[in-house]
């Protein structure tokens, strides 16, 4: 068996490889590239751009094609893999993605070439939840804020939200999206005493009661949150999902967060909630354009923690990642589950090599 693994400048080829020879054998041919834009400020370009426009846009190494004609398996993490080298990916019946979304991956030359496509559900779940409870605590208590007067030489203990910081005791916290992430957040928020409502159509009441929560409507959600915290997935569906309308009637005290995808909520609309205070505030990890300009709006704004899309990059899950995903690959193989795999409905997979 000949797998290629494709580094980047957060996760080398050469982690991937000691992963398939620790998870699969040592019996492998591994072929190692890396992709290497020329500064982390390209690279962190191009990850987004093909985050929005998908693979065709990305500037994968040429390397690439001096073994991708031989593979069984590719695997990568934010690499794009368009459909010219799916096209000479003649022997491929694989390609593992280290990472939850698959945008990276153009998924429907795959399918036609009947290539199944595996994904890491999970995989930067505690980095997310963890950072999601840290940017509700730093945004309501100003904690970068205070910082960075305190560097400045200011004591300065009263900010834009002096007549109403609080404890998160007993707050009422509502999560819209209830995956992997969300069930995180709400286990980690409940040594908090707090409250947990749920937007999620596709949640399960008896999963949401059973991690202490309530399934409500979005509506129900924004007016009764302390604070609204975003974990669905970016979809056409939930695209601006959180708008004006929603932010017209949130409590003046509530707070947003988002570590999710900049797209679930407008970006005017939230800006004019801001600027307006027509809520507490908000923290933000992930943005329209990034990075974002040095005069947008949230460069200034007194009532928001802004950090550069950093929730899920820990060197723990970076590491962790190619094991769970290769693990999960060779459990599919015993058992036939394919669940991971995105594309799974339509590739008839040959996975016997992997068992």
């Amino acid at each position: 068996m000949q797998i290629l693994v494709i580094g980047d400048p957060l996760l080398s080829s050469q982690k991937l490889a000691k992963a398939v020879y620790d998870v699969l054998g040592k019996n492998i041919k591994v072929h190692c590239v890396d992709w290497k834009p020329a500064s982390n400020e390209e690279f962190w370009y191009l990850r987004s751009i093909v985050e929005k426009q998908g693979p065709s846009v990305g500037k994968p190494p040429r390397e690439i094609f001096d073994f991708v004609s031989e593979v069984d398996m590719i695997i990568t993490q934010h690499t794009p893999i368009n459909a010219q080298i799916i096209d000479a990916a003649k022997k491929c019946k694989i390609i593992g993605v280290c990472r939850a979304g698959v945008e990276n991956i153009d998924v429907d030359a795959a399918t036609k070439r009947g290539i199944a496509v595996s994904r890491t559900m999970g995989r930067n779940a505690h980095a997310v939840s963890d950072y999601t409870v840290g940017l509700m605590l730093a945004e309501m208590r100003n904690i970068a804020r205070a910082h960075a007067e305190l560097k400045k030489g200011n004591w300065k203990k009263e900010y834009t939200n002096v007549s109403f910081v609080g404890d998160m005791y007993e707050k009422t916290i509502g999560l819209v999206g209830f995956g992997y992430i969300g069930h995180l957040v709400a286990k980690k928020l409940s040594g908090f005493d707090v409250k947990i409502l749920v937007y999620d159509p596709y949640a399960k009441d008896d999963d949401i009661k059973a991690c202490g929560g309530n399934k409500v409507t979005l509506e129900y959600l924004c007016k009764n949150s302390d604070f609204i915290s975003m974990h669905a997935r970016l979809t056409d569906e939930t695209q601006g999902l959180m708008g004006a309308d929603q932010f017209a009637v949130m409590k003046p005290t509530a707070y947003i967060i988002n570590t999710a995808r900049a797209g679930l909520i407008e970006e005017q609309a939230l800006i004019d909630a801001l600027q307006k205070k027509k809520i507490g505030g908000a923290g933000i990890d992930v943005y329209w354009v990034e990075p974002p300009a040095a005069d947008h709006p949230l460069m200034s704004l007194p009532n928001v923690t802004i950090t550069p899309h950093l929730a899920g990059s820990t060197k723990d899950t970076f590491n962790r990642t190619p094991y769970i995903l290769l693990q999960e690959i060779k459990r599919a193989a015993g058992q036939g589950d394919l669940r991971w795999f995105v594309n799974s409905d339509e590739v008839n997979v040959i996975l016997d090599e992997f068992k």
